[in-house]
This record gives C-alpha cells, sequence and structure tokens, in this order.
C-alpha cells in the first residue's frame, strides 16, 4: 500500500507541474551473444530521497528472482582466466559504491544496488512497484538493472550475493 501511495504522489506532482526526473529502459534478454528480445520496461521516478521502480514485464520464469542495480549497463557476455563465460557479465558486480562487500538487502548496509525481489506470478507477467530510499535518479546513468534466475535471502551466506543465480534480464541505463 505505501508503495502505491509513493507511486501516486509523484503521479500527481507530475500532473502538477513539478520537474519529476523520469528514466525508462527497455527490458532485454541475455543470451550469449548480449541483448535478446525486449520483454518489457523498467521506469525510474525520481522521489525527493530515493526513487521509485516500475517494472512491467511479460514472459518471465514464475517464481523469485534476484533483482540489483549492477554496476555498468554493458550487458555483453564476459570470459574469466579459466575460459568461464558469464551471460551479462561485462555488468560487473552489484553496485557498491560504499565498497561494503556485503549482500543486505534492500534495507540494510551493504550494496547500495541491492532491491527487493521480483516475485512473479504464474502468468510471467510481472507489473511491480517499489522504492528505495538509498539510491537517487542521479546513480542511474551508465548502470544497470539485472534479473537473475533464482531467488535472493539477502545475505552471503549461504551462497555469496544471496543465491540469485545466474543473469537472465537486464535494462541497460
Amino acid at each position: 500500500m505505501k508503495n502505491i501511495f509513493l507511486f501516486l504522489s509523484v503521479i500527481l506532482l507530475s500532473a502538477c507541474g513539478k520537474n519529476i526526473a523520469t528514466e525508462t529502459s527497455q527490458i532485454h534478454a541475455l543470451t550469449a551473444a548480449g541483448l535478446g528480445e525486449s520483454i518489457g520496461t523498467i521506469t525510474v521516478t525520481e522521489l525527493g530521497k530515493g526513487i521509485v521502480i516500475v517494472v512491467n514485464a511479460t514472459n518471465l520464469p514464475a517464481g523469485e528472482h534476484g533483482f540489483h542495480v549492477h554496476e555498468t549497463n554493458t550487458l555483453t557476455p564476459s570470459t574469466n582466466d579459466s575460459g568461464v563465460v558469464t551471460i551479462g557479465g561485462a555488468a560487473k558486480g552489484h553496485w557498491d559504491p560504499d565498497k561494503t562487500g556485503l549482500h543486505e538487502g534492500p534495507e540494510g548496509k551493504g550494496h547500495r544496488g541491492d532491491l527487493y525481489k521480483l516475485v512473479v506470478p504464474s502468468s510471467g507477467i510481472a507489473q511491480v512497484t517499489q522504492t528505495n530510499t538509498r539510491i537517487n535518479i542521479k546513480d542511474i546513468p551508465g548502470k544497470s538493472f539485472m534479473i537473475h534466475t533464482l531467488g535472493d535471502n539477502y545475505s552471503d551466506n549461504p551462497t555469496s550475493l544471496g543465491g540469485g543465480g545466474g543473469r537472465m534480464f537486464a535494462s541497460p541505463f
């Protein structure tokens, strides 16, 4: 309910002529060749202290998916020294400007790129609005929003980065 109120407040302020910054980007499937088909959009709107994030997507696998801001908007695969390819690896890791090295979720004191996980219903349609007070709209250019294959436990245990799994979809800003 709180998220709906905040989102409606942003819309009302925009309608009243307030200069509210908004950025929108396509969400693309990630493939071994780079960006695949578009499945929807992510819109980020300035909210005084923080941002409102609106995800509108179709054809997502049902279930929980880790959702994070990553360091870059380059979404090509990368290859490590052992020859292992990471789809979307050029986006680098979770955005962590404070260099905490911790994955503690959107309300923790770790990566500022940690967002609330996306929960996708069996229809595969995600229409999600969430707020984040640790990120400003000016932080977004040059970053990407990443949707991972698995859920997120907002911890570095038992696996690193909350167990979010591989990179599945992303939106470059």
